[in-house]
């Protein structure tokens, strides 16, 4: 089971029923996820508690959110594939997400490392990548190849390490 720890503001936003995480799981199966405001759009960005890898969903609608448990796979499973990794590791790790619950979030590390993530596609997308320049994927990439001092290495390499690749 894959366990999303949303933000208020998320949950707001979404009709997402709100659990208890009585889960013990691996933090390897836990994410956080924070709607964010940038080019007149709602986005999501999505974060793994244990490897910080991550994501972003741009201009993401209301609508979109009702079928989320398919989006989540579809563009976690198209940007592990951008980083290379290989489809038996990418299929052993969605096994797990046959069920997404979300909870409240919990791990004030994660939503500041988000944070940090948002502000660099700020960053990005004023001055070096204009929106309708953008690939999505290409800046998921970059941001998993930001180096992060609190874990001392990057996400996508903490993510190969994590599924034994």
């Amino acid at each position: 089971m894959i366990t999303i720890s949303c933000t208020k503001k998320l949950f707001e936003l979404s009709s997402w029923e709100e659990v208890q995480d009585t889960e013990t799981n691996d933090e390897l199966f836990k994410w956080h996820a924070n709607v964010f405001r940038m080019a007149k759009r709602n986005n999501l960005i999505i974060m793994n508690n244990r490897t910080r890898y991550c994501f972003i969903l741009f201009g993401i609608k209301k609508e979109h959110l009702k079928k989320f448990n398919s989006l989540f796979i579809e563009a976690l499973t198209e940007n592990l594939r951008a980083d290379g990794f290989p489809e038996s590791k990418i299929s052993e790790y969605l096994f797990e997400a046959n069920k997404i619950e979300f909870v409240k979030t919990y791990n004030r590390s994660v939503l500041g490392s988000m944070t940090d993530m948002v502000k660099i596609t700020e960053f990005l997308l004023e001055d070096y990548w204009p929106i309708q320049e953008m690939n999505i994927i290409d800046l998921n990439k970059y941001h998993n190849q930001v180096p992060l001092v609190k874990l001392k290495s990057y996400p996508y390499k903490l993510m190969k390490e994590a599924l034994g690749t």
